[in-house]
């Protein structure tokens, strides 16, 4: 069975920025004008509502990307505590999972507990814990 590819990309349908995943591709028609030469039409699927679209794109911008995401730098990124909020688009360093990535979304979950959803270098999407107030529970000894 054949490894399928990811990419980040806003969906036209559920209009948030999910993971797409890839379906086929052709390289795109080069005899018009107003199509660079290394322009490649693909078929991707949204990962949360299903829909499927053709995007067109370029060699060039895919590359870009993958070069903006190794840009991640260590000292740049805030480090990762639960107590922490975070904003979307900010760099975290995770010291447990020794992994940097970025925050693409916000959620609150059904029991009031808020989370985010990082997009690390190494481990792809996980769903992490924000703005939880940790209790000091002081243990007398009676």
């Amino acid at each position: 069975m054949a490894k399928s590819k990811f990419m980040m990309h806003q969906c036209a349908y559920c209009r948030r920025e999910t993971k797409m995943e890839f379906v086929g591709g052709q390289p795109a028609e080069n005899n018009t004008p107003d199509v660079p030469a290394d322009t490649v039409k693909m078929w991707y699927r949204c990962c949360k509502c299903k829909h499927t679209a053709l995007l067109t794109l370029s060699v060039a911008s895919q590359t870009k990307k993958k070069a903006q995401a190794a840009a991640l730098v260590r000292e740049e990124c805030t480090p990762y505590s639960k107590e922490k909020t975070f904003t979307v688009g900010e760099h975290i360093y995770h010291s447990d999972l020794d992994d940097m990535g970025r925050v693409i979304r916000k959620d609150k979950m059904s029991n009031g507990i808020h989370s985010i959803v990082v997009a690390f270098e190494k481990l792809g999407e996980r769903k992490l814990l924000e703005n939880i107030a940790v209790e000091v529970v002081e243990n007398e000894a009676v």
